[in-house]
């Protein structure tokens, strides 16, 4: 009969971290309130590939980027229904400068 002998594994030593690197809190990677609307100028749409659906606009900012917290339930479903039927059902998003609102 064959003896093993059991050894326990030790673990990988840990990587230096460097002293360049820049720590950001969370405080500061979330934008403000006043940049959140001032930035919310874009609307990112979801064209369809037929003619008898109808699109979808969800507000971003200049890049495309969702404030999903922003969005209200309805509009936070849609946008992640949108997203996974892009290929299906819609075209790939795109940004498109909103209209500015005018109040009568």
């Amino acid at each position: 009969m064959t003896q093993v002998q059991l050894t326990t594994a030790t673990a990988p030593a840990a990587r230096p971290v460097p002293q360049s690197a820049a720590k950001t809190t969370l405080a500061d990677a979330l934008p403000t309130e006043t940049e959140t609307e001032t930035e919310l100028t874009h609307l990112l749409h979801f064209e369809p590939l037929t003619y008898q659906g109808a699109g979808l606009d969800i507000p971003c900012d200049g890049q495309g980027r969702v404030g999903l917290d922003a969005l209200g339930d309805k509009l936070r479903n849609d946008y992640f229904f949108a997203r996974a039927l892009i290929g299906r059902l819609f075209d790939k998003p795109t940004v498109k400068q909103a209209l500015p609102m005018i109040h009568a």
